[in-house]
């Protein structure tokens, strides 16, 4: 798959997470959220196991909160050194939040990757599917940011690659 062929059923999910009717909250017993919606900016270190390699990771988040415990969200890291051989990484993950700012994630995505030919040619791009799980704690910063720590676990064709750093949270 290329990149242009996941931009449409990405769009498609951002725009029925936008303007899902809200579940109602308060038939569960639980309290409304104020913001539905919140886009996070990652940044932190990638560390793949196979390879022993670290390389910086840079991406974006948003999430569309169903309920005070539920969301789903879509990710899109790139990967900005050449240490680590992925380019880039979306993930449609599901959310839950069990306790206080604790949060956890799962969810299926697609890794991009450009590999060099040694001898001078063009590079070959190719596309493996990836699950990934993570959790974090995030901390309010007023009324709409947020600040989280987090960890995220790739799985992608048998090989771990550990993604961990902070995500600056805005909700609206």
């Amino acid at each position: 798959m290329t990149r242009a062929s996941l931009l449409v059923p990405t769009l498609l999910l951002v725009l029925v997470c936008c303007f899902a009717p809200p579940i109602s909250a308060q038939e569960a017993g639980e309290e409304a959220a104020e913001y539905r919606n919140a886009v996070e900016l990652f940044v932190g270190a990638v560390t793949e196991t196979e390879e022993s390699a670290t390389g910086t990771g840079f991406g974006l988040e948003y999430q569309r909160h169903l309920s005070s415990r539920w969301s789903l969200g879509v990710e899109a890291i790139e990967i900005s050194t050449t240490e680590v051989s992925r380019g880039f990484l979306v993930v449609v993950p599901v959310y839950f939040n069990p306790v206080g700012g604790l949060g956890l994630k799962a969810g299926p995505g697609i890794e991009g990757s450009k590999e060099e030919v040694e001898d001078g040619g063009e590079s070959e791009s190719s596309t493996r599917f990836a699950m990934r799980f993570g959790a974090g704690w995030e901390f309010e910063l007023g009324k709409r940011f947020t600040l989280t720590p987090e960890v995220n676990m790739d799985v992608i064709e048998g090989t771990l690659t550990w993604v961990y750093g902070l995500s600056f949270g805005v909700e609206f």
